[in-house]
């Protein structure tokens, strides 16, 4: 899906005949340069921060009834794309010949080093995009009459390279060549193309260009001109692309974006988060100060959430490039009553939260994945009031399944289940049990009366933790003296290494039978109090 996050800066009602059901309203998004009529059963979704060429995202209205849901949700983006010439191609470097040693003898050649993957051309037209960032590419073409100086085409897109897509592909095109693009990408089922293209059209034939003015920035800067809350660019940068129905409450460390009415929710949001991160400092210190605000996004539900780009089958995620932590209000309607979905909202709240800050306190490496999504779901059970963390409960999400995990002998052996890599951790037959086995280690090292008492085990998360960051630290630091800081391979390689390093320090001399054997026991006899 295509998306972004942009501010609605004037709203106007505007009546016009069409297959759009209850008619359209006039938007004008003078930041971007594009005032145009939506479809009033479309509603506009945010898209990542980081979003290039997504000007506007939106996406038809989910019917209150399920069994009214289409095969697909029809969906409209508009794509603003600037024009600029693609690089010369660089010149082969220089190959030096051998050099002879002191003997008069020539030294063998160097191994030549692996070819780098090239760099992708730049995004200047509408082909260009779609190549790099859909599965689509251009079809059947009809000119049309130009307009106010635009080329304009209506396009038929077609599956790249006849990919089994079972749904449409359509677009309006308006083009200035050598400067610049706008075009409407609509996708939708088969069934449902007739219908909505005659939407998609006429917003496109009735929407108005200009130069983007920008967002108000000043006047956001000014809101924060007395406080004394840090990260300020970033909070008006997030401020500036907020879209209409969205609301920001700024604390100490984060900047919340709700789109949910539920107000106690968001008020008791704001105080948890800043709660339980004082916890999360006290059981890992960070390896340096850390400066950096993030986002905590709140979409009103699990379908918005869908749209803004979580993953299926998840139920919120921390991305790191955009520094945002997103998830959604799980509060559900029963037969007219709202019944309470709070204690689902705040599990995911608590869990993603830790991983937002172990990313930093880690020095931006992420531990293995049994310390990592067990510690974010150990942190899921907390009980939050009076701006402390109570105490930390049973997880309700995980007991039931590691406990028939034990029962029937399914679970991962330790030894196997703690050097397990990210993608062996997420492997789809055992993920289940690999989550819920995660959080009962951590559980266990860190409740358990008997794991208190052992001398070398109440160590293991504690050593782990502090030889990852001193390892991680060390060869960043000689990384950084080879002018290798910046090398992506480098750098994943050395996150390996001082992942290996702290677990081999963790359980060095731990027997880790017995241990396990000890953790089953106790995780067995654990109960889910209400």
């Amino acid at each position: 899906m295509l998306r972004t996050a942009l501010s609605l800066l004037a709203l106007a009602t505007l009546v016009a005949p069409s297959n759009a059901q209850g008619g359209y309203t006039k938007e004008v998004h003078a930041d971007i340069g594009i005032t145009l009529p939506r479809a009033r059963d479309y509603e506009q979704i945010p898209t990542q921060p980081d979003e290039e060429h997504v000007v506007l995202y939106y996406a038809e209205k989910l019917p209150k009834d399920k069994k009214d849901a289409r095969e697909r949700r029809p969906e409209l983006s508009v794509v603003w794309i600037e024009f600029v010439p693609d690089p010369p191609p660089k010149a082969p470097e220089p190959v030096a010949p051998p050099e002879p040693d002191e003997a008069g003898r020539t030294r063998a050649e160097p191994k030549p080093k692996p070819e780098e993957a090239p760099e992708k051309p730049p995004v200047n037209s509408l082909q260009r995009f779609l190549e790099q960032r859909t599965y689509w590419e251009l079809g059947k073409t009809e000119e049309l009459k130009p307009r106010d100086g635009w080329k304009a085409s209506l396009v038929a897109l077609a599956p790249r390279g006849g990919l089994p897509i079972k749904h449409e592909g359509w677009a309006y095109v308006f083009e200035k060549p050598g400067q610049r693009t706008i075009a409407f990408l609509g996708e939708c089922a088969k069934g449902d193309l007739g219908e909505q293209s005659r939407i998609w059209k006429y917003i496109a034939e009735h929407a108005e260009f200009s130069e983007p003015e920008g967002a108000d920035v000043e006047k956001l800067k000014l809101k924060y001109i007395r406080s004394d809350l840090r990260g300020i660019d970033y909070r008006v940068k997030v401020r500036a692309k907020m879209v209409r129905g969205w609301k920001a409450e700024d604390t100490e460390n984060f900047i919340v974006l709700a789109h949910t009415n539920d107000q106690p929710l968001v008020r008791n949001l704001v105080a948890d988060i800043e709660s339980i991160r004082k916890e999360y400092i006290r059981l890992f210190p960070s390896v340096k100060e850390i400066s950096a605000v993030s986002t905590v996004r709140v979409c009103k539900d699990r379908a918005e959430y869908m749209a803004y780009g979580g993953m299926p089958g998840s139920a919120g995620y921390w991305n790191s490039q955009t520094e945002e932590l997103v998830f959604y209000d799980a509060q559900v309607k029963e037969k007219g009553k709202r019944s309470s979905g709070d204690e689902n909202t705040f599990i995911v709240l608590y869990h993603e939260a830790f991983h937002q800050y172990i990313h930093y306190s880690a020095g931006e490496l992420p531990p293995h994945s049994w310390f990592n999504e067990g510690h974010g779901d150990f942190f899921s059970g907390a009980d939050v009031s009076g701006n402390k963390v109570r105490k930390i409960g049973v997880n309700p999400w995980r007991i039931h399944t590691i406990q028939r995990a034990i029962a029937e002998n399914k679970f991962v052996p330790w030894k196997e289940i703690i050097a397990f890599e990210q993608p062996e951790y997420y492997r789809p037959d055992r993920v289940h049990i690999c989550y819920a086995q995660g959080w009962s280690m951590i559980y266990f090292l860190r409740m358990s009366p008997v794991v208190a008492k052992h001398e070398r085990w109440s160590k293991i998360l504690d050593t782990y933790f502090e030889a990852l960051q001193q390892d991680y630290s060390a060869q960043l630091a000689l990384l950084e003296k080879q002018g290798r800081s910046k090398d992506e391979a480098a750098l994943r390689e050395s996150g390996v290494a001082a992942r290996k390093y702290a677990l081999e320090r963790a359980f060095q001399g731990v027997d880790l039978n017995e241990l396990q054997g000890e953790w089953a026991s106790y995780v067995a006899k654990l109960e889910l109090k209400k």
